[in-house]
């Protein structure tokens, strides 16, 4: 089989998987939508960061679906470029650079091991902080660089995709939380940061799929209870 036609049948089968995964990330926060608005409270409480996310993300699925398989590299800059041009809001913009960065980063070929796995969530990393010209602490930012921090933590380690995803995730819900102190206005509304919580309810979803679960666990309890 030719170079060519090996890395045709790659691509087709990236695409699918990419699918499957937005569409997975799209399901959560579909679900979530009305709570991650109810956090949206910083910089300004205009309650439609849940909205914001669910339409980058169909946007992204729409994407997928009109894509034809070509060379990945063709793929993966016509995918991020398209991403970019649809996002909607400032937290999907800085979505769609997450994503831009852990496509642009991903193996050619082979599996997604440790190594891999974390230059993917660092090149995240960098293209969110880039995409802001201000960053602040306690954002969906905050969150991204957690999550990059523990995977280069696990890159050295004998896990499986699965376990390495929902490590990260557990270092991601923690992170969350700890947004409510790095962020006088989220101090004040006692709730956590809508953007980063709608990151990690699109990484959950994804890490369900890749261990083969359902993805319909709930979200956390994201506000204080009233005193």
């Amino acid at each position: 089989m030719s170079d060519a036609r090996i890395d045709s049948s790659a691509a087709v089968a990236e695409l699918a998987l990419v699918r499957r995964l937005a569409l997975a990330a799209l399901e959560g926060l579909e679900r979530e939508r009305q709570r991650i608005d109810g956090l949206n409270v910083y910089p300004v409480p205009d309650g439609d960061t849940g909205m914001n996310l669910v339409l980058t993300v169909r946007a992204l699925v729409e994407e997928l679906d009109e894509v034809e398989p070509a060379e990945r590299a063709t793929l993966r800059r016509d995918f991020a470029r398209a991403l970019l041009m649809r996002a909607r809001g400032t937290s999907g913009v800085i979505l769609s650079q997450i994503v831009r960065g852990a496509v642009e980063a991903a193996p050619v070929s082979g599996p997604v091991a440790g190594r891999a796995l974390a230059v993917m969530l660092e090149r995240s990393r960098d293209a969110a902080y880039s995409a802001v010209a201000k960053p602040a602490e306690g954002t969906i930012l905050t969150l991204v660089r957690e999550l990059a921090d523990e995977a280069r933590s696990l890159r050295r380690k004998r896990l499986p995709l699965a376990r390495r995803l929902q490590a990260i995730v557990a270092r991601g819900e923690e992170a969350l939380e700890r947004t409510r102190g790095q962020n006088p206005t989220l101090a004040e509304a006692g709730v956590v940061d809508a953007g980063a919580a709608g990151l990690l309810v699109c990484l959950r979803a994804i890490a369900q799929v890749i261990a083969d679960e359902p993805v319909v666990a709930p979200a956390p309890v994201l506000r204080l209870a009233s005193s």
